[in-house]
């Protein structure tokens, strides 16, 4: 199935299905912004009682005071934002794991996109989502090419470990690296063909801002008001586009998702896959085992 037959179909599969998967998303942004606010206001009220008391006491002086908060708040938002990502890589996954049940004739439900917490699979999932985030980041170490190899080689690690629990992390990224052999290019196109819909609107913008960027300077250098009145119009103009990238989001990403997922559906069935008549993958998925050496992963 060629790409525009993938997007096609994702299409059509999301008929009647698209408020579920827009609601998710909404829930997902909800929990990870709610996440994030609910620690970073705890942990920095404790610190910042912590540091008053430690003042009144006086042994701390104002300069430490202000010196210790800036250390300690940028440590915190650090910790926070990696548990914060980490959360937000365990929803996606449950959203892309609904989006595949979906595919395989099951009905799109919000309960669904939280199976990646169930006390069954959440420790192994978990697992999976950091040692992929290490493999990656020591692969990007080197140069940002191997990184950018492994990370598309173990794109599909989740959605094998989804078809069969039973297998370890080592086994399904493995099996991912094995599946995508050959297949990465392909996949990055799959992507590279929904980023236009960020990355257009943005372009325009730039495009005329530079177009205007000496109106606005002669104007400033003139005394004119008249460039400062742009300068406030592209700024509204700015936010106005970034408005659209975001409510636009909410249609891409659940394209974007089941697309995806519908790549992946057809890696693992081949010629079999039909999406009128899907097959059960409730039962292990283990062909794709091999002994081949981990460096082996540059066909794309």
């Amino acid at each position: 199935m060629k790409r525009r037959e993938i997007k096609r179909t994702a299409k059509k599969m999301l008929k009647g299905n698209w408020k579920v998967a827009i609601l998710n998303l909404i829930i997902i942004s909800i929990l990870t912004g709610a996440i994030s606010q609910i620690i970073l206001t705890v942990l920095g009220t404790g610190n910042s009682f912590t540091l008053i008391e430690s003042a009144i006491q006086g042994t701390l002086s104002e300069q430490q005071i202000a010196t210790e908060s800036s250390i300690a708040a940028n440590l915190i938002t650090t910790l926070v934002s990696i548990f914060v990502g980490f959360i937000s890589g365990l929803l996606y996954a449950g959203y892309a794991w609904n989006i595949l049940d979906m595919i395989d004739g099951a009905k799109l439900s919000i309960e669904g996109m939280f199976q990646t917490f169930s006390r069954a699979r959440i420790f192994k999932t978990a697992g999976l989502v950091i040692v992929t985030a290490i493999l990656v980041t020591l692969w990007s170490l080197l140069l940002v090419i191997p990184g950018i190899i492994k990370t598309y080689s173990y794109s599909q690690a989740l959605n094998l470990m989804k078809d069969d629990p039973s297998i370890s992390i080592m086994e399904a990224l493995n099996q991912s690296r094995k599946l995508m052999k050959g297949e990465k290019w392909n996949y990055f196109l799959l992507q590279l063909s929904f980023i236009w819909w960020y990355i257009a609107p943005i372009v325009l913008f730039a495009l005329l801002l530079s177009a205007s960027v000496r109106t606005i300077v002669a104007s400033l250098e003139a005394g004119s008001n008249e460039g400062f009145a742009i300068i406030i119009g592209f700024a509204l103009l700015f936010l106005v586009v970034m408005l659209f990238v975001f409510l636009i989001s909410f249609y891409v990403e659940p394209y974007r998702t089941t697309a995806q997922q519908l790549f992946y559906r057809m890696l693992t069935d081949g010629a079999e896959y039909n999406p009128e008549q899907p097959i059960d993958h409730t039962k292990g998925n283990n062909q794709y085992e091999d002994k081949d050496n981990q460096l082996d992963d540059t066909t794309f």
